[in-house]
């Protein structure tokens, strides 16, 4: 029994150390696959044939397609008896919340080879793999992630099971209904109070896979814009008697200072095009997830603030105003990620400007040819930094801070004609 025991502590303890222990190997996306398995969001398998295992999560994936047609046909009934009451908004903020997570899904679904591609990119850390600084950062930001992910899921969990609890089985229109009328034990509605409240723990699921790769990039575009940083001092520790004295070098001094540099800047320059090339992927997959995220945000918002107003401040509607805070920080994260990234993006040009030109490329004949095609490369890198790497929310304006705060104007202007409108 004690052998047993000692046994099942060692899987845990080995499952928790797979999640929560940095390696060079890692998957910093192990845990949101494993999630996104349970809650339907994709399922992760390298096995592309249909086995057992993968048509019994396909069936359990239809039992959400199936209550969400449930919640349309409550809806359809709900507009032919309309009456203005909070059973309604119940009926018509589930479809909502419902639709957006479906559609994001979809989405997921439909560019899932497009961002297990990028998954794979920020995976692969051999770009300064043997600097201390920049292992200690993705250790960290690996750590950060995953408990980000248990975090925002433990919480989104904990308030699907109260809003279970409180309202899923009291309320008639949370219920598989019939014609207006209740059907099904006790027990089937149960199961169907479970998976509405996992439409919910789906709709934040899809958008922390977003975060996690958006926080992948603004971490590489970190480690980038310090690696610019030390590009100065690099060549100062291999040729700084020379450079610091302002000594004429000799042919062969010379020859080597300038493929130094050459080199040194190159693989810099590189892992820049490579960021943005996989950034400009990337902007493409979150203009449509941005669109949907915006509005529905601002539906869901205006559908919370509705209950609210005619409910009050309750245990009920504490439901509503939670989840809705959920939304505000969706809006929060993304906003404030790619302003980091353009921040960043500009720091790069900056550091480039603030390079050290009278002393690190003095002129020479011999070397003409290489002094002209350097500066030509920074002050390229210079003007491409300096351009905005143009996130938006599906051609209708880019995605700021700004818009973020447009977002939570709208929402106050909503939360205030709800409050009249009741009055």
């Amino acid at each position: 029994m004690v052998s047993i025991n000692i046994l099942r502590r060692g899987l845990v303890r080995k499952q928790w150390d797979k999640f929560f222990t940095f390696s060079e190997s890692v998957d910093y996306f192990n845990l949101f696959n494993a999630f996104g398995t349970l809650f339907a969001l994709h399922y992760n398998s390298q096995n592309t044939r249909w086995t057992i295992k993968k048509l019994l999560w396909t069936f359990y994936r239809a039992l959400y397609l199936l209550s969400y047609l449930s919640y349309c046909y409550k809806a359809c009934w709900t507009f032919h008896k309309w009456e203005y009451s909070t059973a309604s908004a119940n009926v018509l903020g589930a479809v909502g919340l419902c639709s957006g997570a479906l559609l994001r899904l979809i989405l997921i679904e439909v560019h899932y080879p497009t961002i297990r591609q990028l998954q794979q990119f920020l995976n692969d850390r051999t770009y300064l793999n043997h600097d201390s600084w920049a292992s200690r950062q993705r250790s960290k930001l690996y750590r950060h992630n995953n408990r980000f992910l248990m975090v925002l899921v433990s919480a989104i969990i904990v308030e699907s099971l109260c809003f279970l609890a409180r309202l899923l089985l009291t309320r008639p229109e949370f219920m598989l209904q019939y014609n207006g009328q209740v059907v099904g034990g006790y027990l089937v509605q149960i199961i169907y109070g479970m998976i509405t409240a996992c439409w919910g723990v789906i709709y934040v699921l899809s958008f922390i896979v977003f975060y996690m790769i958006l926080a992948g990039f603004r971490l590489e575009m970190q480690v980038l814009a310090r690696s610019f940083e030390q590009l100065e001092h690099t060549l100062l520790i291999d040729h700084g008697e020379l450079i610091l004295l302002g000594l004429p070098m000799d042919d062969r001094d010379e020859q080597r200072y300038w493929r130094d540099l050459q080199t040194t800047l190159k693989v810099r320059i590189k892992r820049h095009v490579e960021l943005l090339e996989n950034l400009r992927i990337f902007r493409s997959i979150v203009a449509p997830f941005a669109f949907l995220q915006y509005y529905s945000t601002f539906g869901l918002i205006a559908d919370s603030f509705f209950v609210v107003s005619f409910e009050g401040f309750s245990a009920y509607s504490m439901a509503y105003i939670l989840f809705a805070s959920f939304l505000i920080l969706e809006a929060l994260l993304l906003c404030r990620g790619v302003e980091d990234l353009n921040d960043l993006n500009r720091q790069i040009g900056s550091i480039l400007y603030n390079f050290d030109w009278p002393r690190l490329l003095r002129f020479s004949s011999r070397y003409k040819k290489e002094y002209e095609s350097v500066r030509r490369t920074i002050l390229l890198v210079i003007l491409q930094s300096q351009q905005s790497l143009r996130f938006s929310y599906g051609g209708h304006g880019e995605i700021s801070m700004n818009s973020f705060a447009e977002l939570m104007q709208k929402s106050y202007s909503m939360l205030t004609f709800m409050l009249q409108f009741r009055n």
